[in-house]
């Protein structure tokens, strides 16, 4: 009787921390982690319960729709502190994610955001008309969004992101194209990637390092690691006909990336050699493998799904694919950086060369006892601290993207 209930107990603990589960939260499939937190939202459905937030990575939700619209929000991006978010063409920001300000803009009204990014500190928006096929580059400069440039290329932009300080887009029909001018001018990057109609259709984009991936509405992962030169596929889901896309990917580590896919959560742990897919607690009869969106928020990897029944939102630990929560140091090595005055006795600046993250990283600074006495954005590969006000020392710092120490180094307060 003893070793029964013992044997129940068990499973029942497996069942419960190491699989996927529901959080309870059955109107969102657009999740993001931000402010040490996570957000979720109905944008990628027509859902009508808007924004939430979790104060317990993902145990429970509340709504956060102060300033936003009561349904249709979609993430956009991180910036110096800020997330912002969109629908159509109207964009929100915000410091927390639990109060939000409309932002002004020039945008045409009959144009809709399709993706946002940030490039050397400036937020970046695609917009495309309902027709002509065609796309619009928007930059938020002096307070205002503002129209930085009307390419000619005839093509749908589905996502845009900063890969190494390069723009890169994702299209409907022409597969990947870049731009080294912050959106002026774009040309075809595509060199070895998969040729079929499926493959040409790009849902995401995400760098690791000086590695960049794409996922494609067919089911395949293409890698390049040469900034986009060549690419080359490295996974298959689907059957190359669209049924089965790769829709979003979170960045962990400098090895380890998550895919959010139309057959489940699929990983790599190993730079995108080899790719894993876990749907444990998933119920593809109730079509929760139809995953959308994925982040990660403390020990805990948060997805938004579609079912039969409506979006949700489900979690899972860490733990469950093998993973430790915790710091990960870059397996290339510290990245070289520059502490300039150091000593100082007011302000100082730290620069990291060859960040080659999307987002922006933060700089933690530590005291002598080793704790944490200020959390400064990294903006562009720099960070500006006021230190003025502390005591004389020595400190140490670690600049972090997500999970991952990018560099570390040390400054002497006078």
């Amino acid at each position: 009787m003893k070793k029964l209930l013992l044997s129940v107990f068990t499973l029942s603990c497996f069942a419960g921390f190491s699989q996927w589960v529901y959080t309870g939260n059955n109107t969102s499939n657009d999740v993001i982690g931000a402010f040490g937190s996570a957000f979720a939202s109905d944008g990628l459905i027509s859902g009508s319960s808007g924004l939430y937030s979790t104060p317990d990575n993902g145990a429970t939700w509340a709504n956060s729709n102060t300033g936003v619209p009561s349904s249709g929000l979609i993430f956009g991006t991180l910036n110096s502190g800020s997330l912002y978010a969109f629908k159509t063409n109207s964009i929100y920001v915000s410091t927390t994610g639990n109060n939000w300000s409309l932002q002004p803009s020039t945008m045409s009204s009959s144009l809709t955001i399709k993706s946002m990014t940030s490039l050397n500190g400036t937020v970046i928006a695609a917009a495309s008309p309902n027709s002509p096929a065609s796309f619009k580059i928007y930059h938020f400069v002096g307070g205002t969004w503002t129209l930085k440039s009307s390419p000619t290329n005839a093509m749908y932009i589905t996502c845009i992101r900063n890969l190494g300080g390069t723009l890169f887009a994702g299209t409907t029909a022409s597969n990947i194209i870049k731009s080294s001018d912050a959106g002026m001018t774009w040309t075809t990057s595509s060199t070895g990637a998969p040729t079929q109609n499926a493959h040409k259709y790009n849902n995401c984009l995400a760098s690791s390092g000086n590695t960049l991936y794409c996922g494609t509405i067919g089911g395949r992962i293409v890698r390049s690691t040469n900034s986009g030169s060549t690419w080359s596929s490295v996974y298959n889901i689907g059957d190359d006909n669209g049924f089965y896309g790769i829709n979003d990917f979170y960045v962990y580590n400098t090895n380890t990336v998550f895919a959010a896919t139309d057959s489940g959560f699929v990983y790599t742990t190993n730079g995108g050699n080899s790719w894993t897919r876990y749907n444990v607690g998933l119920n593809f009869g109730n079509f929760e493998n139809l995953m959308k969106r994925v982040t990660v928020s403390g020990n805990n990897i948060i997805a938004g799904v579609n079912t039969s029944s409506g979006a949700r939102v489900v979690r899972m630990p860490l733990s469950s694919i093998g993973i430790s929560a915790g710091v990960n140091e870059l397996t290339s090595g510290k990245l070289e950086n520059k502490v300039y005055p150091n000593p100082t006795s007011g302000n100082v600046t730290i620069e990291v060369s060859d960040l080659t993250f999307e987002d922006n990283c933060i700089v933690k600074l530590y005291d002598a006892m080793g704790r944490v006495v200020s959390t400064t954005v990294m903006n562009a590969g720099k960070a500006q601290l006021d230190l003025e006000n502390y005591s004389a020392g020595l400190y140490s710092f670690t600049v972090l993207n997500n999970n991952t120490i990018a560099s570390r180094g040390k400054l002497v307060v006078n």
